[in-house]
C-alpha cells in the first residue's frame, strides 16, 4: 500500500545551489543530507508539508544520475512513494508485469528503496521507499512569508493522460481524482499532454498567503496564484496557490 508521496526527486548541479533556493530562498529545511555513492549522488532531503524535496548531485560521471543530467539538464527527476513494506510493493509490482529497474530493494537517502522503469508507469520514474522505523511522516512548512509552504500537486507528460491514469489508480493503488489524476496522502499526480519529454512535469506548492509569497520572490500574481521561471528554479516549473 502507498500511503504518500514521500518525495520528488530533482537533478542539479550542485547541491550548493539546489539548498541555495530550497533552504535560503524558500526557507524549508534539510532534513538529511548524505553521500550515496552506490547511486553515484550527493543528496538531501528537505520537508515540505507531508512530503520531501530531494535534491541530487551526481558525482559519478557514469552513474544515471548524471547521465540524466547530461541529457535532459536540471530538473524533476523522479516521484517516490511511501509505502509500508518496499520489499512487498516491489514484490506486487513484479507480479502485475512491471519492468523493474531493482530486482531487490536497497538502501537510499529514504531508507530502503527500490525503482521501477518508466517504461511501465507511462514515461514517469517511480521509486518506493521505506523509511527507518524511527522516521514518520510529518507536517513541515516554512515560516515568515512563505508560511504554510507544503507539496500540492506533481504533474507528468505522457501521450494519453487518462490511461497513466488508470493504470496509477489500478495497478499502484492510488486514488482517483478525475480522468487525469490520482492522488495519495494529500498529494496529487496530475497527468498532462503538454508538449515536450515523457515523465515529470511540474510542481504545484500551497501557501498560505499567496500576495506576501510572491513579493518576496519579485513574481507577478494572477487569478490561479503565480509561478516562477524555471531557470530561477533549476530547472522546475514551480506554480503556487493557495491552499484548498
Amino acid at each position: 500500500m502507498l500511503t504518500r508521496v514521500h518525495h520528488v526527486g530533482l537533478v542539479v548541479r550542485r547541491l550548493e545551489d539546489g539548498l541555495a533556493f530550497w533552504r535560503d530562498t524558500l526557507g524549508l529545511r534539510v532534513g538529511k543530507q548524505a553521500t550515496v555513492r552506490d547511486q553515484g549522488v550527493r543528496a538531501a532531503l528537505l520537508p515540505i508539508g507531508r512530503s520531501e524535496i530531494e535534491l541530487l548531485e551526481p558525482i559519478d560521471p557514469a552513474g544515471g544520475v548524471a547521465k540524466f543530467l547530461e541529457r535532459r539538464g536540471e530538473g524533476l527527476h523522479h516521484v517516490c512513494f511511501e509505502t509500508p513494506d518496499v520489499g512487498a510493493e516491489l514484490a506486487g509490482a513484479r507480479g502485475q508485469g512491471f519492468p523493474l529497474i531493482d530486482e531487490a530493494p536497497r538502501a537510499g537517502l529514504a531508507g530502503m528503496i527500490c525503482f521501477l522503469h518508466p517504461k511501465g508507469t507511462c514515461g514517469v520514474l517511480v521509486e518506493f521507499a521505506t523509511p527507518p522505523p524511527d522516521e514518520h511522516g510529518h507536517q513541515e512548512k516554512a515560516a515568515g512569508p512563505l508560511a504554510g509552504l507544503a507539496l500540492a500537486e506533481v504533474t507528468a507528460r505522457t501521450r494519453d493522460t487518462a490511461a497513466a491514469a488508470r493504470l496509477f489508480a489500478s495497478k499502484l493503488g492510488l486514488r482517483p481524482a478525475g480522468d487525469d489524476a490520482v492522488g495519495v496522502g494529500g498529494v496529487r499526480l496530475r497527468f498532462t499532454t503538454d508538449a515536450g519529454t515523457d515523465g515529470l512535469a511540474g510542481l504545484v506548492l500551497e501557501v498560505s498567503n499567496v500576495a506576501a509569497a510572491s513579493a518576496a520572490l519579485d513574481a507577478r500574481v494572477t487569478d490561479a496564484g503565480f509561478a516562477l521561471d524555471p531557470a530561477r528554479c533549476h530547472g522546475v516549473p514551480l506554480a503556487f496557490r493557495s491552499p484548498r
